[in-house]
């Protein structure tokens, strides 16, 4: 399993810059938070493919900045608004495609009664069709407070999708939803596609791995006997380190578990 490194760890640094100072760092591969639609036009993203290609970086993943918006952009019920979502998204799919991502990552909306969920569903099939077309995917992340944060709901979704379904397996969110990431990890190990990882101590729900308790062992050992053998992505938030050393330092430290 490689080590990647998130360019959301350097927020609110420009993504390309990000992006390179976590392959400087010795990431194996990467996601790229975009931060706005101009990162996925020309010269910015074209900046990007060649920081990727010059490090031979896969960038695996990339996330939306209108995570946000989900619950009301694409999951709000209202048809028209909905269209131009799902339209919208075609820009992550094709920016997905060009740097050579599987997946795009989808926070999705807010939790909702079981007997609402066909429409959800619906519009995440449709996602799903417009990435096809392109040769990507979405995948549902386990967010706090949103839909994924309930495994019944994810089991639903990935009954409704079938082989489509992708799952992108935050630890982080998992603590905070109160949800055993090794039962997801369990139920879904063959269609997690991209894994968040953090660690946390008594006081902090985010810290650099190795710097906290979190028995990362266990968890790669987990995933290997559930077949899953990507890339374990450090996923942090700006304020949650201080020094570059210490992601550095993360990165060692799980190589040598992983």
């Amino acid at each position: 399993m490689d080590i990647g490194i998130s360019s959301s760890c350097f927020y609110p640094g420009n993504t390309e810059d990000a992006f390179e100072t976590a392959c400087r760092m010795g990431a194996k591969s990467a996601e790229i938070f975009f931060n706005c639609t101009e990162e996925m036009e020309m010269p910015i993203i074209g900046e990007i493919n060649s920081i990727r290609n010059h490090y031979g970086v896969p960038v695996r993943t990339i996330h939306p900045y209108t995570s946000f918006a989900e619950p009301f952009m694409l999951f709000g019920g209202y048809e028209r608004r909905t269209n131009e979502g799902v339209e919208f998204y075609k820009r992550y799919f094709e920016t997905a495609a060009y740097l050579g991502s599987e997946c795009v990552v989808i926070h999705g909306g807010k939790p909702i009664p079981q007997k609402d969920e066909l429409d959800y569903f619906e519009v995440f099939a449709r996602l799903c069709e417009e990435g096809k077309k392109f040769g990507v995917l979405p995948a549902h992340e386990n967010v706090f407070a949103r839909a994924g944060s309930d495994t019944g709901f994810l089991r639903r979704l990935k009954h409704y999708l079938g082989d489509d379904f992708r799952l992108v397996l935050d630890i982080k969110q998992s603590r905070r939803c109160g949800v055993d990431e090794f039962e997801l990890i369990r139920l879904f190990g063959k269609d997690i596609i991209q894994l968040h990882i953090s660690d946390y101590d008594a006081s902090r729900d985010c810290i650099p791995p190795g710097e906290g308790k979190y028995d990362f062992k266990k968890l790669f050992e987990t995933l290997k006997i559930a077949g899953y053998d990507k890339s374990a992505l450090i996923e942090l938030y700006s304020w949650s380190w201080e020094t570059p050393e210490q992601i550095v330092n993360s990165v060692g430290y799980l190589k040598k578990i992983g």
